[in-house]
């Protein structure tokens, strides 16, 4: 196995994890991160992460909503082993079952109906567009080399009725996941637009769909990463549990 660093992450009300990822290819980014701090899970919920990596939102997740089950899925083999390892060495073995399953099997392996939530940070880029990785398992992460974003939306069948998905995105397809969840019967209720800096237009979005529910979105306030010094904003600051000044 690649060379690895141990990397210790925390956001509010998660407490501190410890996560084993690759020093090169593919490692969490803040996506991942704003994905975990904006999903509000129900008590006893069971949920799917499909494409997990090496675990970090599950495992955040699972130390903030400690009654919920999880299923990580990951078909990558260096991030399943890593998953499986970060699951054992955060103590949450009895709270998230790794699964490796490509997300086009995960239906042959679940009956429909299964799951409360699904939580997923797809691959930003279709296939054959974009800038090229030298790291096989980042290209994968950062393109839909196995599956487009139609199949891994195609998961709410394993969604119960009222079901919700959550998703963190790229703004500028902001247009193209709407119009695909809403052929799915799935609607988008939550919306939060994340930008870099305040006068920097979005670059991420994160939206809770829920299925078979009526029309209407919350468009929440904005989330903006950076002061103009580039340092964290103060809400970024609070996700992370570092210290402000008020």
């Amino acid at each position: 196995m690649a060379s690895l660093t141990l990397d210790s992450i925390s956001i509010r009300n998660a407490g501190t994890v410890r996560i084993a990822q690759p020093k090169k290819g593919f490692r969490f980014t803040l996506d991942s991160i704003l994905l975990a701090d904006f999903c509000n899970i129900k008590p006893r919920s069971r949920i799917l992460e499909p494409g997990s990596g090496t675990g970090i939102v599950s495992i955040l997740l699972a130390r903030k909503f400690p009654r919920a089950r999880f299923i990580s899925s990951e078909i990558e083999p260096q991030a399943f082993k890593l998953l499986c390892q970060n699951i054992r060495h955060n103590g949450l073995v009895d709270v998230i079952m790794p699964l490796d399953r490509d997300i086009g099997y995960l239906g042959r392996s679940i009956a429909p109906d299964s799951f409360d939530v699904i939580i997923a940070n797809p691959p930003y880029t279709k296939f054959g567009t974009g800038r090229e990785c030298h790291s096989p398992d980042r290209q994968t992460a950062r393109q839909d080399v196995t599956a487009s974003l139609s199949h891994w939306l195609d998961l709410q069948k394993l969604l119960k009725d009222k079901g919700r998905y959550f998703l963190v995105f790229p703004a500028s397809r902001a247009a193209e996941l709407m119009s695909l969840l809403r052929e799915r019967r799935m609607e988008p209720k939550r919306l939060r637009c994340v930008h870099p800096f305040q006068d920097k237009p979005a670059s991420l979005m994160l939206i809770e769909a829920i299925k078979t529910k009526g029309i209407g979105l919350d468009i929440l306030p904005p989330l903006i990463v950076h002061e103009r010094g580039g340092g964290y904003s103060k809400e970024m600051r609070e996700i992370y549990g570092i210290p402000t000044d008020g």
